[in-house]
């Protein structure tokens, strides 16, 4: 997938792709600037600002149509601006026998140059500059860390969509859909309705993800670490109960104690409440009864911050919880949110765990499902968490990718709690599993026992792949 990568950014080594991004900008910004205040009737003036975009398009070896074809997001513009001097205010002068008003012939005019020669403007800035590059040079220009943020989320928002819509796309013709033809409007409408709400959804789900790693809001503290009790439990949950907004209740009174280093196994069908009880133990979801503890520390609004450092979530889908340009970003997210020093060091030390150090300048998008996989826990370790919680990490891998993701996590020697449908990569990871359904908790052994009892699995949908054997 190349994602909006290879919509808008039009990769090559030219003199103006090699100038550094925040003087783009700046000459980007500053065009954008006399364009809007030339006046409408310096004609000529619009007709050189364009010749200077031609002859820097031919500088980088870009070609027009490739500008012009992107430059249809300006349509809406084009058509307010035939429209203006049609139904624009008195007086009126005769075109071709057709009253045309003179004032909205004029702000039509003024529409059309000023809108058309921005886009082309802008969409030179990102053909020459990769979208990691166009973030560092905000930040070179000392834009504001929030402003960067909402940059950072856009672009990767853009990759993650593009993405959706070419998959959709390709669905839809796999099934006889032609978008050239015009009775498949419908189709095309109902595809574009889906995919508004998938995207927000994804923007629900990213938010939790930035939640989980400590993000706020607002500018990071300095960490404060909090001292551990070290009788207590890695994990003390004791009647969790939980209810959504619509009424839907999800988790019914959950009790479970995990010791320090256990690694312990959370099975149980569709809809048992396993996502909502692992939202918990982060304090992202939070309002229901019953008591959480991390290491000592009760889960309260008061110490959300150290139990967010404490626990570590990986989230079922990469593409959630990896929302920054580059690897190194994202990975960098936690500690810069907790206040960390040494940022870069834990950057580099996680991804050096799992693997991952070469691809630390590459975009999320253009990693195969195992390696974001690696990166999302990645971008955990760095937070240098005691508990380490994941949902359904073996979702989606093909099985070398999971044998390699299975000899990681055996290799961290941290507390665990993996949230899995796997029941081979459960056996093979946790020595422990419980079993949860109907929001509670209806088992708790030995992993190899609970697999073993073939009543117990039927009752609650669960069953070992065909063919596999315990022993």
């Amino acid at each position: 997938m190349s994602g909006s990568h290879g919509v808008l950014h039009h990769a090559g080594d030219s003199p103006v792709h090699r100038l550094p991004p925040h003087v783009k900008i700046l000459v980007a910004f500053g065009a954008v600037l006399g364009v809007v205040a030339t006046p409408r009737t310096l004609v000529a003036l619009f007709g050189l600002y364009l010749l200077v975009l031609v002859a820097v398009w031919a500088v980088a070896r870009v070609s027009p149509w490739w500008f012009l074809k992107r430059a249809v997001i300006e349509v809406p513009f084009v058509v307010l601006a035939f429209l203006l001097p049609i139904f624009g205010t008195d007086p009126r002068t005769d075109v071709l026998g057709v009253p045309v008003s003179v004032e909205g012939a004029l702000a039509g005019w003024n529409i059309l140059v000023k809108g058309t020669l921005g886009v082309l403007i802008s969409l030179t800035l990102a053909a020459t500059t990769a979208p990691g590059d166009l973030l560092k040079g905000l930040q070179r220009l000392r834009v504001p860390a929030a402003m960067i943020m909402i940059a950072t989320l856009m672009l990767r928002y853009a990759e993650v969509v593009t993405g959706e819509a070419r998959r959709m796309r390709v669905a839809r013709i796999s099934r006889g859909d032609d978008p050239r033809f015009l009775w498949q409007a419908g189709a095309l409408a109902r595809s574009v309705g889906t995919l508004f709400i998938r995207s927000y959804e994804r923007g629900e789900r990213v938010h939790l993800a930035m939640v989980s790693r400590g993000w706020t809001g607002g500018p990071a503290g300095s960490a404060t670490i909090v001292p551990e009790t070290p009788a207590a439990p890695a994990l003390h949950v004791s009647k969790l109960a939980f209810a959504y907004p619509d009424g839907h209740q999800a988790l019914f009174g959950v009790d479970l104690r995990v010791e320090r280093g256990e690694r312990v196994a959370v099975l149980g069908p569709n809809g048992a409440g396993k996502t909502t009880f692992a939202l918990h133990l982060n304090g992202v979801l939070s309002g229901g009864s019953g008591t959480i503890s991390v290491a000592g520390l009760d889960v309260t609004k008061r110490n959300l911050r150290e139990v967010r450092r404490r626990v570590g979530l990986v989230f079922q889908d990469p593409d959630d919880q990896l929302f920054c340009p580059t690897v190194r970003e994202d990975v960098a997210f936690g500690p810069r949110n907790f206040g960390m020093s040494d940022v870069d060091d834990r950057v580099m030390a996680a991804l050096r765990a799992v693997g991952m150090e070469p691809v630390a300048d590459r975009s999320p998008l253009h990693l195969s499902g195992g390696q974001r996989r690696r990166v999302a826990l990645a971008s955990v370790l760095a937070c240098d968490p005691e508990v380490l919680v994941l949902d359904e990490p073996s979702a989606n891998l093909e099985p070398v990718a999971r044998r390699e993701l299975a000899e990681l996590l055996l290799g961290l020697g941290r507390t665990m709690l993996v949230v899995t449908h796997d029941l081979p990569f459960a056996l093979q990871i946790c020595p422990r599993s419980v079993l949860v359904d109907g929001g509670v908790v209806v088992a708790d052994g030995p992993t190899g026992e609970i697999l073993a009892d073939a009543d117990l699995l039927a009752r609650h949908r669960l069953e070992l792949p065909y063919g596999f054997r315990l022993d």
